[in-house]
């Protein structure tokens, strides 16, 4: 059945800049689509720019794609899917990378008219 599926991340983060390497992303990514049960179109792309790190993986239903901004430590993350995935796994999958201090999260139902459900997620897990 295809859904359409939409979760945005706005997340602090206590991963230092210090500590990221675009090879590191790019390993992250793929462990991601592995764990959310997707396959990957290509391989992940990771660059380090002016302002922070980028990250795009094309997946077969979709994409997974962030910005991590080095100041204020701030992660912005997308995942788009025509194909069902678990929420509480992708959540708990960025934290254990990125070390999530507090984040907004919104998870969309593009399919449902649109349903927006939004959380909180923080060392407490997530929240409505």
């Amino acid at each position: 059945m295809i859904v359409h599926h939409q979760t945005i991340v706005v997340a602090t983060v206590r991963r230092k800049p210090s500590e990221i390497r675009c090879e590191d992303l790019s390993a992250f990514l793929t462990a991601l689509v592995k764990e959310i049960k997707m396959n990957a179109l290509f391989d992940p792309i990771a660059i380090q720019g002016k302002f922070g790190f980028t990250g795009i993986v094309g997946i077969v239903t979709s994409h997974i794609a962030f910005h991590y901004f080095e100041d204020g430590q701030i992660l912005h993350f997308d995942v788009y899917s025509c194909k069902e995935y678990d929420l509480w796994a992708l959540m708990t999958f960025l934290d254990k990378y990125w070390h999530i201090a507090e984040a907004d999260v919104l998870f969309i139902k593009r399919d449902e008219g649109p349903d927006i459900q939004q959380y909180k997620f923080s060392e407490n897990g997530l929240s409505q």
